[in-house]
């Protein structure tokens, strides 16, 4: 009885303490409303809203209610649903508002009525709900009739799911059946049935003042909610109590936990907090091959996918979140030809798409951040051959008689700088940083955490050093690292791509910059360096973004491609580049960086890309979420909490997964607290200052 008595009241000090251990964490979190963006109108709207939970995501369309891209997968909309008319109009929305668990909208009919309209994803459901609010702002009675026109159809589509994805045509194969309560819409081909809410009555009269409330639902396959409030409040609840676990440790929800950073700096606290809310806004738990996956974009394209590309460009962070999940993952990965396609589809664990020429230095990043991060150093060993494999890879590329690796055509890359081909300098220096990085590996024996558990399991025991191959490595990477310094074009930053008939041309471009700087960065010059960051500060910056390419290359004018041409950027890229900064030193300028970028955020999660408009008369450029050929969401936009983690903390780790400390007493342009970072001995907490990091 007293052993039980006592067992019990440990574990009652025990939940107190991780209770109390949590509010103090959340207290120094934004909340997710905090995160909102702020109303947007006219042009500052491009691409509307998305929607997303932990099942699936959708886009707003124009319309006050209406919705489109919307996938549950396998479920897949086309055309557009729940459009609201009045008097027989579509009733269009001026303003749009973006929330990390809904988005608003508002707008105001010919007749005068003022609109506004909250929609959400159901949390454990294919639903989606939508709260219209029809306001009489005048000071006369107004009759209406409100209706829903739904030009859309749901289908299950079975297979992989590429870039362009679903294809339903909602004038293909669907029977409709309208009564008072819904509109059944159902699918002949995959024997989908899905149901819309209809606004009844129809007809409303609204005195002075008067208001009416409409709650709408979509649902797929027979999941309409009992209780639309129920279901509308768990919504927002369910996204806040994941924000929740994902910062802290123990959680139940993820194997790791995401630092918590403290920081009176207002604008590089919400660029971390909307890195790391873009990550769990491409969160997806329901694919098959999947138990946890991170979606690279949404709502439009690839909403199945994750881009080896991508993902290796916030594997430390998705290594600190969920080490069990991205291990999963990873390993998954190799089931697919990397040098066939550039991503895996978690509906069927295939590969999709072409190869893309980084796929080498995205394998052996992502697999390098997880096995350091994580201080998994049985995966690391088990992994040697490969690591070794995707740094000698670029070998297989060379033609004859040059020195430099061709990395393919525009498809294969950027595809979009129609001079970006062939001996591309940035790709070469990445694998010279990658041959250096392997030969660590064969430099020391692997130390596996338990030799004896190791035997009895069946994982090997300790993984000899093998200096031999570290010497070619580091021999080839000095050879090849000597070719790249060679395209260099001293004095003015930038870098000559090589083609395949001889001509070397010049490339301003940002990709150049922060690949080669971050994989190069001990044979680069202090004079380089200054140059390289004086190019990317010259032609580069724009008010509250960078262009990915200057306007001044070459190529500019046949490159308008919003995430990597002249007029925007890839959200990872002017992350990239401020860790660039960081490495060389250039603190100030890289904590600038991230500051710039903080009034994008505002307008909603870091999208495939910012599009930069000029304002009429102006020298100005100023960024909004673009949509010619451009998603609403990008996983990829977390690289700016690897800057900050990496850079502004510079807290690395070696293939022992101890922490190691970039230049600690080099003073930092900030004062800020990282707690809570997942080591292999356990949470650290760190601090920066003019003082440097400790």
């Amino acid at each position: 009885m007293q052993n039980g008595t006592m067992g019990r009241r440990i574990r009652f000090l025990a939940s107190a303490f991780l209770f109390s251990f949590a509010l103090r964490t959340m207290a120094q979190v934004p909340s997710i409303d905090s995160l909102a963006g702020k109303w947007l109108s006219g042009p500052e709207i491009a691409n509307p809203p998305s929607v997303t939970s932990t099942l699936g995501t959708l886009g707003c369309s124009e319309n006050i209610t209406g919705f489109r891209y919307c996938v549950f997968p396998p479920i897949a909309q086309g055309g557009e649903a729940a459009v609201l008319l009045i008097d027989g109009k579509s009733v269009p929305a001026t303003r749009f508002r973006w929330f990390p668990y809904q988005a608003e909208r508002e707008g105001r009919a010919e007749n005068g009525l003022e609109l506004s309209s909250t929609i959400r994803l159901a949390a454990s459901s294919p639903t989606v709900l939508i709260r219209l609010v029809v306001e009489n702002p005048t000071d006369r009675t107004i009759a209406a009739d409100l209706s829903l026109r739904n030009d859309t159809g749901f289908r299950i589509c079975p297979g992989v799911w590429d870039w362009s994805n679903r294809g339903v045509d909602p004038k293909d194969g669907f029977e409709r059946r309208l009564t008072d309560l819904a509109e059944t819409i159902h699918d002949g081909r995959s024997g989908l049935d899905t149901e819309i809410t209809s606004i009844s009555p129809k007809t409303i009269t609204l005195a002075p003042g008067g208001s009416k409330t409409f709650d709408i639902a979509c649902s797929c396959g027979g999941h309409a909610p009992g209780d639309f409030a129920k279901e509308f409040d768990k919504a927002r609840a369910d996204w806040a109590s994941r924000w929740h676990d994902a910062f802290t440790p123990g959680n139940h929800r993820y194997s790791g936990n995401l630092p918590t950073l403290v920081t009176s700096d207002a604008k590089l606290k919400r660029v971390y907090y909307l890195a790391l809310m873009t990550m769990l806004q491409m969160e997806r738990t329901s694919f098959p091959h999947a138990h946890r996956c991170f979606v690279t974009v949404g709502p439009e394209y690839g909403t199945t996918l994750e881009y080896f590309w991508d993902t290796a460009l916030f594997a430390t962070v998705y290594t600190l979140l969920d080490p069990v999940s991205f291990k999963e993952n990873l390993n998954s990965y190799l089931t697919v030809d990397i040098h066939q396609h550039y991503a895996i589809d978690y509906l069927t664990g295939q590969g999709v798409g072409p190869w893309y020429s980084p796929n080498d230095l995205s394998l052996f990043t992502s697999f390098w951040n997880y096995g350091t991060t994580a201080g998994d150093t049985a995966f690391l060993a088990a992994n040697k051959g490969r690591f070794i494999a995707w740094a000698d890879a670029w070998k297989a590329r060379v033609r004859p008689g040059e020195v430099l690796a061709d990395f393919g055509d525009n498809d294969n890359n950027l595809e979009c700088a129609p001079t970006y081909v062939n001996m591309i300098p940035s790709l070469n220096a990445a694998h010279v940083g990658l041959m250096r990085k392997a030969a660590l590996l064969c430099e020391n024996p692997l130390l596996l955490p338990d030799d004896r558990a190791g035997r009895r399991r069946g994982q090997g025991v300790e993984v000899p050093a093998d200096p031999n191959k570290a010497k070619e490595l580091r021999s080839d990477a000095d050879r090849l690292g000597k070719a790249v310094l060679g395209q260099y074009v001293p004095g003015d930053g930038v870098w000559m791509t090589k083609h395949r008939d001889g001509k070397n041309v010049v490339v301003r471009h940002v990709y150049d910059y922060l690949t080669i700087g971050l994989s190069m960065t001990q044979d680069l010059t202090p004079k380089m360096k200054q140059e390289m960051t004086g190019f990317v500060n010259r032609e580069l910056l724009a008010d509250g973004w960078i262009r990915a390419m200057s306007l001044s290359d070459e190529a500019a004018a046949v490159s308008d491609r919003p995430d990597h041409g002249p007029k925007g950027s890839y959200p990872a890229w002017p992350a990239l580049a401020a860790l660039t900064m960081f490495k060389f030193g250039q603190v100030k300028d890289a904590e600038s960086l991230v500051e710039r970028c903080e009034g994008a955020t505002w307008q909603g999660p870091f999208p495939q890309a910012f599009e930069l408009l000029q304002v009429p008369g102006t020298n100005r450029w100023i960024p909004r979420i673009a949509r010619r050929g451009a998603d609403y969401n990008e996983g990829c936009g977390t690289a700016f909490a690897e800057t900050v983690i990496d850079g502004l903390f510079g807290i690395e780790f070696d293939p022992q997964g101890n922490v190691i400390l970039d230049e600690p007493s080099k003073p930092r342009p900030v004062e800020a607290r990282l707690l809570h970072v997942r080591t292999k001995n356990g949470l650290r907490d760190f601090r920066c200052d003019g003082k440097g990091v400790r």
